[in-house]
């Protein structure tokens, strides 16, 4: 840094350059420089040179001749000290008073005269921080500023009134605070009674502030609790992370599944990021009539401070959602999952308390981009010390193949749909250990229950649980196994006396019915279909692979959709299933007669997945409506329906569609109207009651193994028609077959589990319910 000598130096020499006629022949000898004043001393020169070049051109510009007679010194490009701002002399005018402070007494009295500037922004400071308090600091803080004045008007009152000081203090407080008691009239004397005047409209002020803070404390209290900002207090809970579609069909599941499981007892808490008020208003709408206990809060899954809020740490089971955003699905889930893991680690247990070991569900993120960190959280759930769970549920694919499997054999779905939702008087799967079924044969153990069908077993290998559906009457059940079961509620046991092998009733040929196993190596295979599909989307691979999965030989499908179609299989590709498109408009009538309604066996409704809830619901109705008009035009026989399979998004059109069919179908259209939030709801909530139930489930849904629903017409197991035959009979009839009987369908109703020794007569409408090798 320059000192001011070597500046002045620099601007001197400057000045001589620039001005040579000014210098002066010194004898004096010059004084060395060093390198670095040198460097200054250049580079002020410099400075002073472009300065004059610019004055000097400037002049010429405007046409004046100006002689130079002298230049600022570089010292003068910083503010002279003289100059200062803080270093000015100080004006003082005071009445006759006028006279200026220079030098340090000025510095003192400008100095004096911030003092009050500054105590009053100290005040306003200490201020706002006691106003940002809690109520008791505020009321301390009103208390604390009003003591001076109390003690002020007290010395005030003793002085005018003649009474003590602790009088004054007592008047002059009841007055200020509006004290019971305290009056302003009938004091010694008139200037006792100003002063209380004075003291009692002050107080309205004290009393306002008080009263504000009050309020204001109170109000945002409550308003906090209305906006979910206070901690969730609770044990082995149920957590629910992020809201979606699924979030009220998962809450009303778990509504039905608490009242037979324990997994539900305690409260169920949601974080999401969403308003508390709005999150309120959706359950009491969507929750009327089920009775199970809802706390909402405003959050975020991947922040540890909200996780701590809903005590993630301490609960029981925990959902996690996903939240619509498949660019970053895998990101916060992988993070949520971090989160939980370090709320439960962070847990310091109170005396006496005890938790349950923690299960995590993951739903799958449908379409997302990060799958890598998908792959990611499934490694964190897997290697955790806790016990967790990772679900994977992709909801489009499941309904295609629904929607696929029931246009072609009516009522799959809803036995789909009876056994994964859960609703009242309804069966569901459930994984039981008995230690008395160990080392007996599953064909043993299926005969020890009543009401009850065994469809298979779950066995531990390798560290992982094993899902075996329908299997050899001959395997031996081990120990550890579970047995996989489909009943009404949790409360059954296995009768040892009734594990035996079965006998065939008297009269009833086990030979016949071993030749006609014999004779018909594939039972009930059903006839070439003819469906119709009103698609609304660009991408009809998912429904196409379907098809061809369950579709019989010889099916045609025509496809009549306004877009240009993706993954529709072409016309000389060899399959099971023919496709044809017809390009148009698929809500008009003349489109459906084109594509031959007056024949078909059934009509799908698809591609309306990734509408809004309203749209795709106002396109299922607008298409029954167009169906009754367009079969009561080609005269279509009532003894042949027209079954439509179809999708419904909100609750509320279901009572319209039901409406519709029964009121203008006039027996022409019979409908499986599916509700997939609903199905994939119930999935979570058993999943969440029961982990082990992820890969049942899955292999229930998705048949990786070669295990599907199947319905059989009666005769196929040789049941003469007409004849009472017992559930227990048709179980050993399908057993013959490597199959499992789960019910029967009769008379328009899904009959699960029945009890083994009821009897009735089927006709050749019914069919039986089998869990089929394919």
């Amino acid at each position: 840094m320059a000192t001011s000598l070597d500046l002045r130096r620099a601007s001197l020499l400057a000045h001589r350059r620039t001005n040579p006629c000014c210098s002066t022949s010194s004898s004096r000898p010059r004084r060395q420089l060093t390198p670095r004043r040198r460097t200054v001393v250049r580079a002020a020169a410099a400075t002073q040179e472009e300065k004059a070049s610019s004055e000097q051109e400037g002049s010429r510009d405007s046409g004046k001749s100006q002689v130079l007679t002298g230049l600022q010194t570089s010292a003068a490009v910083w503010l002279p000290h003289a100059l200062a701002p803080t270093q000015e002399d100080l004006d003082i005018h005071w009445g006759p008073l006028d006279f200026k402070l220079g030098g340090p007494r000025g510095r003192k009295a400008r100095a004096a005269l911030r003092i009050p500037g500054w105590l009053l922004r100290t005040g306003v400071f200490w201020v706002q921080r006691v106003v940002l308090g809690n109520s008791l600091l505020k009321l301390l803080g009103v208390f604390a500023a009003s003591i001076p004045v109390i003690i002020f008007g007290g010395v005030f009152y003793e002085i005018v009134s003649g009474g003590t000081l602790w009088d004054g203090i007592v008047h002059i407080y009841g007055a200020l605070y509006k004290i019971p008691g305290v009056t302003v009239l009938g004091e010694t004397n008139q200037q006792t009674e100003a002063l209380m005047n004075v003291a009692w409209l002050g107080g309205s002020f004290t009393f306002a502030i008080l009263l504000g803070v009050v309020t204001e404390d109170i109000t945002g209290y409550f308003e906090g609790v209305r906006k979910g900002n206070f901690a969730v207090e609770a044990d082995n809970h149920t957590l629910i992370l992020n809201w979606n579609d699924d979030t009220l069909p998962l809450l009303r599941q778990m509504a039905v599944s608490r009242q037979e499981r324990d997994n539900y007892a305690g409260p169920v808490v949601i974080l999401a990021d969403r308003p508390k008020l709005e999150m309120d208003a959706d359950c009491k709408q969507g929750l009327m009539g089920f009775d199970i206990d809802v706390e909402t809060r405003t959050g975020v899954p991947y922040c540890v401070s909200d996780l701590g809020k809903v005590a993630a740490g301490t609960a029981r089971t925990v959902l996690l959602l996903n939240n619509n955003d498949p660019e970053d699905a895998g990101k916060q889930q992988a993070a949520a999952v971090l989160g939980v893991q370090a709320c439960r680690c962070n847990i310091k247990p109170r005396p006496g308390q005890r938790l349950q070991p923690q299960n995590i569900a993951i739903q799958e993120a449908e379409d997302a981009q990060d799958e890598h960190m998908m792959a990611s959280a499934h490694n964190l759930a897997q290697l955790s010390p806790q016990r967790m769970q990772l679900t994977m549920l992709g909801g489009r694919r499941d309904v295609s193949a629904l929607l696929a499997q029931s246009s072609v054999q009516p009522g799959v779905a809803s036995v789909y749909c009876s056994i994964v939702q859960q609703a009242q008087q309804t069966s569901t799967f459930y994984l039981r250990r008995f230690e008395k079924l160990e080392g007996l044969s599953f064909g043993q153990a299926r005969r020890a229950f009543d009401g009850v069908v065994i469809c298979g077993y779950m066995r531990r290998e390798h560290g992982k649980m094993r899902t075996l559906l329908n299997p050899c009457d001959r395997d031996i059940l081990e120990e550890g196994d579970q047995i996989i079961s489909l009943a009404h509620n949790a409360n059954f046991e296995p009768n040892i006396e009734t594990a035996t092998s079965y006998s065939f009733p008297a009269g009833f040929g086990r030979s016949e019915a071993l030749k006609a196993v014999r004779d018909e190596p594939e039972p009930g295979m059903p006839p070439s279909k003819k469906v119709i599909i009103a698609w609304f989307n660009h991408d009809l691979e998912d429904l196409a692979l379907a098809l061809a999965r369950f579709a019989p030989p010889g099916t045609h499908a025509t496809v009549i959709c306004a877009n240009e179609l993706k993954g529709l299989p072409k016309e000389e590709t060899k399959g099971p299933c023919r496709f044809k498109l017809v390009q148009g408009d698929p809500t008009k009538p003349d489109m459906l007669k084109d594509a031959g309604i007056e024949d078909a066996d059934s009509l799908i409704v698809g591609g309306i997945e990734k509408e809004d809830h309203k749209q795709a619901d106002t396109v299922t109705l607008a298409m029954l409506m167009v169906l009754q008009d367009a079969c009561a035009q080609c005269n279509r026989s009532p003894h042949k329906p027209l079954h439509v399979v179809g999708q419904i998004r909100r609750q509320e059109t279901v009572q319209v569609a039901n409406h519709v069919l029964e009121r203008l179908g006039q027996g022409q259209v019979t409908a499986e109207l599916l509700q997939p939030d609903e199905l994939v709801s119930g999935m979570m909530a058993q999943i969440a009651a029961e982990p082990n139930m992820a890969s049942l489930l899955t292999d229930f849904i998705y048949s990786a193994e070669g295990r599907d629903l199947a319905l059989r017409c009666p005769a196929d197991y040789y049941i003469h028609l007409e004849d009472p035959c017992s559930f227990e009979l048709i179980s050993e009839l399908c057993r013959l077959r490597d199959e499992t009987a789960l019910g029967y369908i009769a008379d328009g109703s899904v009959h699960l589990n029945p009890v083994a020794k009821a009897a009735r007569a089927f006709s050749n409408s019914d069919r039986i319910i089998v869990l089929a090798n394919t």
